[in-house]
Order: structure tokens, then sequence, then C-alpha cells
């Protein structure tokens, strides 16, 4: 059952699932066939190190190599069953951030052989999945701290891959014979990787420090060079069309060429652009690229800009694109998976990972996928797999702070305790170690100011398709709710589902369903809807200001207290009368003793029943600092 309708192509996609590699194929277009991906983590798998290179698919395995990272680690070529994650290493001595390319039963991939130190020689390994016996090449061997990180291709029958010590083009036959090579003879980014189609082999190199696109026949004979403004960042993608359209980044410039003839130099524009070793996708007539300054741009084929989307940090993971939908990472210490959606860069979801104090999680890895799944890696040392479908479950805690909700440009205050403010809260959902957003568009064509009435129409960009699939609500997963998710107040204990499928007759369920979002609900009986607090004296106060929400009328009290750096404490009480939906701003005042340390305070805000002060509190808030001079 499809979930939203695909991008029309007018060229192939990938290869067939025996000739897989970066991006795909050796055209390197990014452009794949799959359901929308969910950020449903299916599994992760921990190999340690760093997983630079991308994972790769092919029949139910993903093939993946790491290399040195934070703390302990065991760098290697990995065999990682793709359905259950299972991960089994099948050779230590290959390692680095090349990316594998996978022909019939045979795995290329670059690597590295130390030569001392933090240098090392650059090796190319060809590895039999059969037997796991392997074959190694020493290609570059003028020590460096990458080896071999371009990622090979195989075209017709040929292996192809690049050394960046002296920009050089080798081919190598698929029984690990050296064929021949051609050299530029200047220094290449480590990253960037040779494309081709149609007997063409288009790569980077450095004539006596011009940067330059090279195209090579089989053989290895010049076809023609074009003279670039600056380094070449990342590696070329083809797209196939009466001749070969080529696109590629340098530091400055984005380059859009087409070549009529194999044997004819390529006219060019270029676009101002701070490329990366993130490589263009290609789906749709449309550009999809990342930059340094952290933004996925998307462009037409005359290099004109259609959108760009802002993301948390540097793009240097290359997009993915598959059913409508754009996926790619930032290298960022918290790096961050993202979902666009293709035609018009709104962000659907994002998956950001939080390290622990003192690591570093960068996503330089890009996505790849396949059998409906995205598979990604990290610098957390690990692959991490997100699903078209499954459970997402979330627990939340709800309280009667209204929240703020919009639908077709209006704004709405929604009930806190309701069945959509628990998807709301999930919406923006931390976990241990990651955190999950997803994008929520609501409907209020049947809105009533009395009886409420917001639709949910979709989530992380699931929308409703002609066949009647849809999004629905229930509760405890026995019954439909009978009033919108806006108006339905959840009780304590209870879980709300939300739902996506096909329209039956019958009673629809989870175990119905293509998507669920199962969302189990603390609800708490008072809210915290603000707190502010003013600095203070020593031998004087600091005053508190609380804004309390009561889903019952009541007596509460209300505390605010805290430390200083050094210890020193402070404390303020006062109560009030709150009555059922009414927000009321309490004022506390807290004495600071003379004997206090002037300095910093991070102060809390928490609030009781009055019955159960001071045993139990209802709520406590986030903390908010003071100074005390």
């Amino acid at each position: 059952m499809r979930l939203a309708p695909l991008i029309l192509l007018t060229l192939a996609t990938l290869a067939t699932a025996g000739a897989v590699g970066f991006q795909g194929d050796e055209k390197h277009l990014g452009n794949f066939t799959a359901e929308r991906i969910i950020p449903k983590l299916c599994w992760k798998s921990y190999l340690s190190g760093l997983v630079g290179a991308s994972p790769v698919y092919s029949e139910g395995k993903v093939y993946v190599t790491n290399w040195y990272g934070w703390g302990e680690w065991q760098p290697g070529l990995y065999e990682i069953n793709a359905s259950t994650g299972e991960a089994k290493l099948i050779n230590s001595s290959i390692y680095g951030a090349s990316t594998p390319f996978i022909y019939g039963d045979k795995l290329i991939v670059g690597g590295m052989v130390s030569a001392g130190g933090w240098s090392f020689y650059g090796y190319l390994y060809i590895v039999n999945l059969t037997s796991k016996e392997a074959k190694a090449l020493p290609l570059d061997v003028m020590p460096s701290y990458y080896g071999i990180a371009s990622s090979p291709i195989v075209h017709n029958g040929y292996i192809y891959v690049l050394t960046h010590s002296n920009g050089a083009l080798w081919k190598v036959s698929l029984d690990g014979e050296l064929i021949d090579k051609f050299t530029t003879g200047g220094e290449i980014t480590p990253y960037t990787s040779p494309a081709a189609s149609r007997g063409v082999i288009i790569f980077a190199g450095n004539e006596s420090g011009q940067h330059k696109l090279y195209a090579v026949s089989e053989e290895l004979k010049e076809f023609w060079n074009v003279s670039v403004d600056a380094k070449i960042t990342n590696t070329p993608t083809i797209v196939e069309r009466d001749g070969l359209l080529v696109i590629f980044a340098t530091e400055k410039s984005l380059y859009i060429c087409n070549s009529t003839e194999p044997n004819e130099k390529p006219e060019c524009r270029k676009v101002d652009f701070n490329g990366t070793i993130s490589s263009a996708a290609f789906a749709g007539d449309k550009i999809y690229i990342g930059s340094k300054e952290g933004k996925l741009y998307c462009f037409n084929l005359n290099g004109e800009k259609l959108w760009e989307f802002q993301a948390n940090g540097k793009i240097d993971s290359s997009p993915a694109v598959a059913g409508g939908v754009v996926y790619f990472a930032t290298n960022t210490r918290d790096g961050t998976i993202y979902a666009v959606d293709a035609e018009n860069g709104y962000e659907l979801w994002h998956y950001r990972l939080l390290p622990p104090e003192n690591s570093y999680y960068n996503i330089m890895s890009s996505p790849f996928v396949a059998d409906d799944k995205l598979f990604i890696g990290a610098d957390s040392g690990y692959v991490y797999c997100f699903d078209s479908s499954g459970v997402m479950e979330f627990n939340v805690t709800l309280t009667p702070v209204k929240m703020i909700a919009e639908a077709n440009g209006n704004v709405y205050e929604v009930i806190g305790t309701s069945a959509l403010a628990a998807l709301l809260k999930a919406s923006k959902y931390v976990s241990e170690d990651a955190e999950i957003w997803f994008n929520v568009t609501l409907d209020d064509s049947w809105y009533n100011p009395t009886t409420g009435g917001l639709l949910v129409k979709s989530i992380m960009g699931i929308e409703p398709t002609p066949d009647w699939s849809y999004w629905w609500s229930i509760w405890n997963s026995t019954a439909p709710l009978q009033v919108s998710a806006d108006v339905y107040k959840v009780s304590d204990g209870e879980t709300i589902y939300y739902c996506y499928g096909k329209s039956t007759n019958d009673i629809h369920g989870p175990e119905d369903s293509i998507v669920v979002l199962k969302i189990n609900a603390e609800v708490r009986l008072v809210g915290i809807a603000n707190f502010v607090a003013q600095n203070g004296n020593r031998a004087g106060n600091v005053t508190a200001y609380v804004n309390v929400t009561s889903g019952e009328d009541g007596w509460f009290v209300i505390v605010v207290s805290g430390l200083s750096g050094g210890g020193d404490y402070i404390a303020g009480i006062a109560t009030a009368y709150l009555k059922a939906g009414e927000e009321l701003r309490v004022p506390v005042l807290l004495h600071v003793p003379q004997r206090n340390s002037a300095g910093s305070y991070k102060l809390f805000a928490a609030v009781y029943e009055f019955e159960k002060y001071p045993s139990e509190f209802e709520v406590v808030s986030e903390p908010r600092s003071v100074e005390v001079s």
C-alpha cells in the first residue's frame, strides 16, 4: 500500500541489486524507489569508531566500513543483516571512509594500511562475498590520513577508483589485475569519486594547480577536460539525456555541464555555491545538494534556485531522494538526519543525535534507501536503520496548560490534556539519545468555536490518498474517537493511537495500519505555563512569577527554590486558589540571607495540591537562572 505518490522520473533510477554503490550506482544519481521513510528506528547496530562511509544494501545485507574514532574501536568491513541489524565483522584489515561498490558476488572498497603514526597508504580491496577472501592492491603510496577514501565504481565490467595524492584514475579488473591509470598529477579532494555512463568515465583532477573535470574513455584516453574555479569538492553526478549532463561542485560554485557527444567538450553554466563533499542527487529534473553554510538547495537545470532549507550545520552528506522526499544529514556535533519535501523544501521530520559530554556524533555518511528502509552511519559508531512502517511509541506528560496549534494559517488554543495536545507533545519528543521532531498539519474546515473540530490532515508529510488511506485516532486501541482530537480529553494512564492506513468497514485498529503512533499519556492536574525570576541582592529578595493552570477548582501551593554553585539555598512559597481552566500569574518572594554568597542561582518552581504539600508535587518547571549581587 503506497503512502504517497512517487515523483515521476524521466530517467532510470538505480541499476540492478547486483551493482550498487555510493548514491546508488556508477552515475551517483541518489535517486531511489521507496515508500516514505518515517523516523521509526528499526534498529541501530554498533560497530565502534566512526562510520563516515555510506552503508550499501544488497540482497538483504548492508555493507559498510568504519575507521578510528572516539573511545574503543574495532575498525573493519562489516556485513549487517538488513532486517535485524545483527552485524558481523568480515575483515578487520579493511577500514576507512570509502563506500563499497557491490557487483555480483564481489565487493570493492578503498581502504588504508598504516605507514606509521597517523599516516596511511591507500589500498583497493576486492572481496569475494561468498568466500570472504580479499585481494589488496596498494595504489596510493604517498602516506596520508585518508588512504583511499574515494568510492570505487564498476562500469562495463571494470573497476575505476581515484587516488587523491596524485589525482590519478585507476582501472582494475574484477580479478584484481591492474590494467592502467590516468594521472593528472596534483592532489585532489580525498572523498571525490569517479562517475561513469555510456562508456565515459568522469572525474576530478589537478594539473599543475589547475583543478579540472576530466572525461576519458574506458581505455583511459582523454575526451576532454574543463578548467574550474577551485578544487572540486564532491563526486560528479551524471544524468543521461541526449548526451550527458554532469553536475558537480567546487569550493566556490555549482557546475552544470552538458555534453552532447562523449568526445565533445561540454558547455557549462555555474552558480555561486559553497561546495562540500555533498554530491548532487537528481530527480524530477531537479538538483538537490548540501552546502557548507548548512543549507540544502534545490536547483533546476538552468541553475535557478527553487528553494533552500536551513539545517543545523554543515552538510557533507549526499542527499537521497525517494517517494517525493529528500533525506540527508548534517556534519555537526549533534548530527541530524532530515527529511524534507522534494517539491518545496518543507521539513517533514528530523532525528537529532544527542551525544554525551565530550563526544561528537557528526554525520558525514550519506543515506542509502532500499527495501523501504533508510540506512546511514554516524560518528557515534552506529549504523542506523529507519523504516517506512510500524509502531512509534511515545510517553508524554499532559497538563491543563493550553497549547497553540495552526491550521490553514489560523491560530487556535488547544486544551493541554486533549488527544491533539498528546500528538503535538509527541511531535517534539526527546529520548535518552535522540530528539525526534515531526510535522503535523491540521485542517480547520469543520472547526466550530464551541464544539471544536480541528482534524489531523498529515503527519510527517503522510497525507490522505485517493484510495482512502488516511489518519484516524483511537483510544486504548478499542474504538475510534467520537469527537475531534482537539476536544477529546485524555485520562491519566490512557493511550492514544494515531493510525494511518486504508479505510475499511471494520473497526480500525493498530494491527490494520501501516504507521501507528502509540502515545502513552500521564495527565497532571496542574501545569506551569511560564516561570520567570528577577535578579536580587543579599539581605534582600528575588522575585519570581509562576503562571499556573489547573484542571479543577482548588487550592494549590507554589514553591520556588534553588541553589548557587557553592551550595547556598534560597526559597519562597505562595498559595493560590485556581478555577478549572484558569491561568493565574502567582508572585513568589524568595528571601536571600546576608550570609549567602553572590553569584548565579538555579531556580525551580514546583506546584502542589494543598492537601499533598510538602510530600508530593504535581509538576516542576524547567530551571531558571538569576544573579544575586
